[in-house]
């Protein structure tokens, strides 16, 4: 099977599992001529997510996580902190190898000038 296929029938399938709405079996039914490498791996999902366990977070959890989100924005608030940026950052690249690309440009030009 194409591999490509076979991801996306995985998500699929992982998808419907945590929706719990579909199993492996209905995917088998939809491509019974994939049973013998499709069937272990969508076995091996169900059985993993089996043994998961949903988790909540406790009130007390989200409070300090909040608070300390809060605490870390103001400080680097106070620190002027510039979120990255992705354009400037990638032009200032650019122009760094233009630069390094002309002065490798104009010393083989002095070399080749300097061995007439």
């Amino acid at each position: 099977m194409d591999k490509r296929m076979l991801k996306e029938i995985l998500a699929a399938h992982a998808d419907q599992l945590v929706k719990g709405k579909a199993t492996g079996k209905d995917y088998l039914q939809l491509l019974p001529e994939q049973d013998d490498e499709l069937a272990p791996l969508l076995d091996v999902a169900e059985r993993v997510q089996s043994t998961l366990k949903p988790i909540t977070p406790t009130n007390k959890f989200e409070q300090t996580l909040k608070q300390e989100l809060v605490n870390t924005a103001h400080k680097r608030q106070l620190e002027g902190y510039t979120p990255p940026n992705p354009t400037r950052d990638l032009f200032m690249l650019m122009a760094t190898l233009a630069f390094f690309v002309s002065l490798a440009v104009v010393l083989l030009v002095v070399r080749h000038r300097h061995q007439r």
